[in-house]
């Protein structure tokens, strides 16, 4: 072990990894309950990571509206692969968050009369989304868990979560984490009675806008021996790219206030593939509906933006602080000029795969809970939109909180075995006494953005491609065990490629797995939805390599009994292929 000026030591009750929605909400509600809480995120908590950079849309039920209707179109259009009481505590959380925020003065897109103004969601009828300044939400945050006294330690790079039995899937409890501090590389160790991991979504650097949300949570956990759930529907994506080369103010809001898509024909082409919602249907069903343009050489797409009404413009231009680049001379007036648009589509769950956590976001592994994106959203199945995401990282993170703050009560912090700390230690910072090779850790992430390049690619799987996949991840992994960091920040960048290709290998294994097609999740080689799989598909980590199940959803408080779950092609398959669909659900 190294000196005590080069080690940090601390102990808390509560240690909460990832300092975005999730994370500040797991610390506010542990702190509450009189918890000692640390908070350490690898940046700064309220200016970075997904939720600071989000759309800034969230689900919001009003106490005047019938939960059952909002939890009904949750519960079907996520296909009926989710546990039905999450769906209700998510909505009866969400309530309690928005009352929070208008507590607290956070900026919220308002109509004349001055209540919050509400629009139909993407893939929803009856659900309702609202708008907010998400960079205001986070400094809000910042403050509200400051003004009750968690630690909050910025800019530590987390690195592996400490094990009471010192191995690597543990037999025992998780008991904190160790990482270094990216600035002055002291090594920090986080001893804790209960760890959360809330470190956002899985994403390959430089292909999303959030630069930072790397798995490195999900990662963590999974080789301390945590269960992950449904890795296959990781895949995704959004339109975000405006001619080809700026960020588009999202999707969601735009398509709210009236925004189309069009082919280079002028066509409307929506209303082949889903005439009653259009460009609000699932958005795996719209960017399959790009790509089919595309193959059928009826590209470009654009975003057309002279239907949306004039809240459209005021909200942005107050909302996002007149930064957006509609709003700029960089591009034509998008009040007159359709502008091409373009989707991502890789691995960005956002709640649709991830750590399965239970009521009380619990990870079958003791001592450990997880929250956001970096959990499994069991409220709504495969089904990602209306604000869905955000709203999961608020309440998911409160339970958290509450759950960890009540257990700490009662406990001790864990032993942790002679050892283990400086073996840790050596592990994370091994890469800068190492000498440079031609590889550097910018060239790994290179290899891994390159397997997402493609969006028809991406979208099209099958085995063979997918073998070839998983390959490149196992290379990366190989890799970041043998190549040096010239500095603090080339070793942050190494540690990330470690955890994105070891999430990526979960993806691409899971989705071999899975021998048929559902939702955003289509296999040429498998284009049929199998009834078989109608369950939560799991993947752990064991001595001897990955054991993967088949686990039945919960019927206990189930309200809606499932239907249209008999085998069919499905939505993405139809779309591509141009043939009909079997396996909609109402």
């Amino acid at each position: 072990m190294t000196s005590a000026a080069e080690t940090e030591i601390h102990e808390t009750d509560v240690l909460v990894i990832g300092g975005g929605f999730a994370g500040t909400w797991a610390a506010l509600r542990a702190s509450d309950l009189g918890a000692r809480v640390i908070l350490v995120d690898k940046a700064y908590v309220s200016r970075s990571g997904a939720s600071t950079l989000s759309g800034g849309i969230t689900t919001c039920p009003l106490d005047s509206d019938d939960i059952d209707v909002w939890a009904e179109e949750f519960i079907t259009r996520g296909g009926y692969m989710c546990d039905q009481r999450w769906t209700y505590q998510l909505l009866e959380g969400q309530r309690e968050r928005i009352r929070d925020y208008e507590r607290w003065g956070v900026p919220i897109s308002r109509d004349a009369s001055g209540a919050i103004r509400r629009f139909a969601s993407r893939g929803m009828i009856n659900v309702r989304g609202m708008q907010y300044e998400p960079k205001a939400a986070m400094r809000e945050m910042r403050r509200q868990i400051a003004d009750r006294g968690v630690d909050i330690i910025d800019r530590v790079c987390v690195t592996e979560l400490i094990t009471s039995d010192g191995c690597w899937p543990t037999k025992g409890r998780v008991a904190g984490a160790v990482g270094f501090h990216v600035t002055s590389g002291a090594f920090v160790v986080l001893r804790a009675k209960r760890t959360i991991v809330a470190t956002g979504m899985i994403a390959m650097k430089g292909t999303h806008r959030v630069d930072n949300d790397t798995g490195d949570g999900v990662a963590m956990a999974f080789r301390a021996g945590a269960r992950l759930v449904d890795m296959e529907f990781t895949f995704g994506g959004t339109f975000n790219v405006l001619m080809k080369r700026y960020d588009f103010p999202s999707y969601n809001v735009a398509i709210a206030h009236g925004a189309r898509l069009i082919n280079a024909r002028g066509e409307r082409f929506m209303e082949k593939y889903d005439p009653v919602r259009l460009e609000r249907s699932e958005l795996s069903h719209v960017v399959a509906a790009f790509a089919k343009q595309v193959i059928d050489g009826k590209g470009p797409v654009y975003v057309d933006l002279r239907h949306v009404d004039d809240t459209y413009w005021d909200d942005i231009a107050r909302l996002h602080r007149g930064g957006s680049i509609l709003l700029s001379e960089h591009v034509p007036d998008p009040r007159v000029h359709p502008l091409p648009i373009e989707p991502t589509w890789g691995m960005w769950a956002s709640g649709r795969s991830g750590l399965q956590i239970d009521l009380q976001a619990r990870t079958n592994i003791p001592g450990l809970l997880a929250a956001g994106s970096a959990a499994k959203n069991d409220a709504t199945g495969t089904h990602a939109s209306a604000g869905s995401p955000t709203a999961f990282c608020k309440v998911s993170g409160w339970h958290a909180g509450d759950c960890a703050a009540r257990e700490s009560r009662e406990d001790q912090l864990p032993t942790i075995p002679a050892g283990v700390l400086e073996a840790l230690r050596d592990a994370a910072m091994a890469p800068l006494g190492r000498p440079e090779q031609d590889k550097r850790a910018d060239d790994l992430h290179d290899d891994l953005a390159r397997l997402e390049a493609s969006v028809v690619d991406g979208m099209v799987l099958g085995g063979e491609r997918l073998s070839a996949m998983l390959a490149v991840t196992r290379e990366v992994a190989r890799w970041t065990q043998t190549i040096g960091a010239t500095d603090l920040h080339d070793l942050v960048k190494l540690h990330e490629a470690r955890n994105v290709s070891e999430c990526a290998g979960a993806v691409y294994r899971s989705a071999l797995d899975r021998t048929e097609s559902r939702e955003q999740f289509f296999r040429e080689d498998y284009p049929y939805t199998d009834p078989s799989w109608f369950c939560w598909h799991g993947i752990t980590r064991r001595d001897d390599g990955f054991e993967f199940e088949r686990i039945d959803f919960p019927t206990d408080g189930n309200r809606f009994t499932p239907k249209n779950t008999a085998s069919g092609l499905g939505a993405i398959g139809a779309i591509i292929r141009g043939e009909t669909s079997q396996t909609e659900h109402a």
